[in-house]
């Protein structure tokens, strides 16, 4: 885990400041991600631990600017000015939502991913999936909620950070 402190520390940083330059927020945000990342050790499976990092930096920066009061009446107030340029970069936005949730799948647990899997990529309805797992029905459910939840939540926050960044990069 030092070694990855060690190596990605400064690319984090950087990441993190260009969007908020703010430099005690973002030595917190970096924090954070560490932190999140070690106390996850046992269960992630990271196969790009840079992608992975970046992408959770960049959702930490996201919430950050979209808490700030300042933020909230921008988005309401231009929100249809902004919509049409995420249009022009739509497939920048495909390839940024497609990493997303691909990260997001492998950093699941490993039962709840199979359910994911087996229910929104095979098209397995709960009670085939339940069948398979020997698990019950209801366990397929909630997990398949929990899941979703955590997922749709996710994509929200680019979403919001995106519109966010544009106006603050404009």
């Amino acid at each position: 885990m030092n070694r990855f402190y060690k190596l990605y520390w400064t690319q984090l940083f950087n990441t993190a400041y260009k969007r908020l330059p703010e430099k005690e927020k973002c030595n917190d945000i970096i924090q954070n991600v560490f932190t999140d990342l070690w106390n996850r050790r046992a269960t992630l499976d990271l196969d790009n631990p840079s992608a992975y990092l970046h992408t959770a930096v960049r959702f930490q920066v996201l919430k950050q600017v979209s808490r700030n009061p300042k933020n909230n009446a921008f988005t309401e107030s231009f929100e249809t000015e902004l919509i049409s340029p995420l249009t022009t970069d739509g497939e920048v936005l495909e390839k940024e939502v497609k990493v997303l949730i691909e990260l997001f799948i492998k950093a699941l647990p490993q039962k709840r991913r199979d359910i994911f899997l087996m229910y929104y990529f095979k098209g397995l309805s709960t009670s085939q999936i339940a069948n398979q797992l020997n698990v019950s029905q209801k366990t397929v459910q909630n997990q398949l909620a929990t899941a979703s939840n955590a997922l749709r939540l996710r994509l929200t926050q680019l979403f919001l950070g995106m519109l966010i960044l544009m106006f603050l990069l404009s």
